[in-house]
């Protein structure tokens, strides 16, 4: 239990990681495909269950507002459309009030907003008041909302935590000009995250020591202190060099490392590899499981530094690393124990609705082998030694020779038709094949999956990405 609430904590200090290296939306080669599949995703399914929800169309929408270049105008009226669905999407108000110019943002927000201090729902609408220059109206409303009878002691400390993870990505001045304004609002927590992230350290110790909580002791400073010296509290955050900080600092880091158990580093290399890509969090929910710090020493380490070095990419290079995960963890735990350890819980939100882990592993291995022979490039390969016995390996097999004929799948192998003409880098033609699936579902998920996966090979406007966060929806900063 103590391997989970540390595993907990510390995966949300990376949460917010982005993509490696961004493209332009505007002149990303991939845009044509990304507008193609949120169109596709936005057609309404009608669905009368009772129960059912539109956990996709407000993505899609914000994909096709940023990667569309769609005017304020067709912006708007695209959301308000959506909104006036009968089951409208789930996040339509936010991706709305986001979109909004600040002085309508405003009044609608006061109008909507429910009478207690709102924490993590709306991240993408505090940010957009941040970015807009509305940050003095946005923190004197937080403090208002706090005081109201009905808010919760803790919301205050969790809300000031996530809006500075949500404001990670902005400029180093920006950050700095934020954090001087929300500590004249004597919002402590963010104004110091925000120092601790532009790296400032001496910044961060003086703002430290003119808040309330300015510590009394050395050991109660290195408590405060400790996210920052191991990197933890903001992924791409620069650590600080030791002979460089403060005297009393030096000090907190010998408190800091005295307990650190010599495993510490390795449990670190897979939290490092999760911010460069989230994709891999597989792993880490197996270290979390198992204690076994050779997953990080030996599959996690050589992953880093393949993504450092630009030999792996983590946005078109998944299956890859989900193949070296699944691989690294059988010669490690042996093939019994590793299919024990990854049937043991869900594969991540991307993938296929109630796959397990083990099953997300190896259709990424799957599709890894048969990539080359469904482009026409390579012989058709042997199946896999490390796939279950349950695995349809035939079936994904003769779809992709159906690919390499130029021919459609059988209609049950319509799905496993689509992953592959994405992998092998014909989006059309897969968006094409959702698209004759219907609005079912399975389509939807589908055509879901390929849309991040293409945003995250482009602008990566989407962020954080799956499975470590909810997305946030960004917008440049609104006219006034």
């Amino acid at each position: 239990m103590r391997r989970f609430s540390r595993m907990s904590v510390l995966v949300g200090f990376i949460a917010m990681a982005g993509p490696a290296v961004a493209a332009d939306p505007r002149t990303c080669r991939f845009t044509p495909d990304i507008v193609a599949a949120a169109d596709a995703l936005l057609v309404d399914p009608k669905s009368e269950r009772r129960f059912w929800r539109d956990r996709f169309s407000d993505d899609a929408a914000y994909l096709l507002i940023r990667y569309g270049e769609l005017t304020p105008g067709a912006a708007l009226g695209l959301v308000d459309a959506l909104g006036a669905r009968p089951k409208p999407p789930q996040r339509i108000a936010e991706l709305r009030l986001s979109l909004l110019p600040p002085a309508e943002r405003r009044t609608a927000y006061a109008a909507s907003a429910q009478p207690a201090l709102r924490t993590l729902t709306d991240l993408s609408v505090l940010r957009a008041f941040v970015v807009d220059g509305d940050e003095d109206w946005l923190f004197a409303d937080i403090l208002r909302r706090a005081a109201e009878p009905s808010a919760q002691p803790q919301a205050m400390q969790q809300l000031q935590v996530a809006l500075a993870r949500a404001l990670s990505d902005l400029d180093h001045g920006t950050r700095i000009r934020v954090a001087a304004r929300a500590e004249a609002h004597g919002l402590w927590r963010l104004a110091l995250d925000l120092t601790a992230i532009g790296g400032d350290i001496d910044a961060w110790l003086a703002t430290l020591r003119r808040s309330p909580h300015s510590p009394a002791d050395p050991q109660a400073l290195a408590d405060l202190f400790a996210p920052v010296w191991r990197g933890s509290l903001m992924p791409g955050m620069t650590r600080p060099q030791r002979d460089a900080l403060p005297a009393e600092l030096q000090t907190a880091v010998a408190f800091i490392d005295r307990g650190r158990p010599q495993t510490a580093g390795d449990f670190a290399t897979v939290l490092e590899l999760i911010g460069l890509a989230p994709g891999a969090m597989i792993l880490a929910t197996a270290v979390n499981q198992t204690g076994e710090h050779r997953l990080g020493a030996e599959v996690a380490a050589p992953l880093v530094t393949g993504i450092r070095e630009r030999r792996i990419d983590p946005a078109a290079d998944m299956d890859r690393i989900r193949a070296v995960i699944l691989a690294g963890t059988v010669r490690i735990l042996g093939i019994d124990r590793t299919r024990v350890l990854f049937s043991s819980f869900p594969g991540p939100t991307e993938t296929v609705v109630g796959e397990t882990a083990l099953a997300t592993l190896e259709r990424a291995l799957v599709r890894n082998s048969l990539a080359g022979f469904a482009r026409g490039d390579e012989p058709a390969p042997s199946r896999p030694p490390l796939l279950s016995s349950s695995f349809d390996w035939s079936g994904w097999r003769n779809a992709a020779e159906a690919i390499r004929k130029g021919e459609p799948a059988s209609e049950s192998y319509r799905g496993v038709e689509a992953e592959l003409l994405h992998v092998i880098g014909r989006n059309a033609a897969a968006i094409n094949v959702l698209r004759a699936m219907g609005t079912g579902d399975e389509a939807r998920q589908r055509v879901h999956t390929l849309l991040v996966a293409l945003d995250q090979m482009c602008g990566g406007v989407l962020w954080p990405q799956a499975p470590l966060g909810q997305p946030l929806y960004r917008f440049p900063p609104r006219p006034r």
